[in-house]
């Protein structure tokens, strides 16, 4: 049987550990669209650039 103490470092500790990951992941989500609306914002100055419409 556990203790109290250790069931609530545990708890914590997964708890800890999930937003940990969450956070990083939603941060690299944010990055990733970034990085893509920049590649597609250049890509439109470069069609208006040279006039390919």
């Amino acid at each position: 049987m556990m203790d109290v103490y250790e069931l609530i470092f545990f708890f914590f500790f997964y708890i800890y550990i999930l937003f940990y990951f969450i956070f990083y992941f939603f941060i690299y989500l944010f990055l990733f669209l970034l990085f893509l609306l920049m590649f597609f914002f250049f890509f439109l100055f470069i069609l208006f650039y040279f006039n390919f419409f």
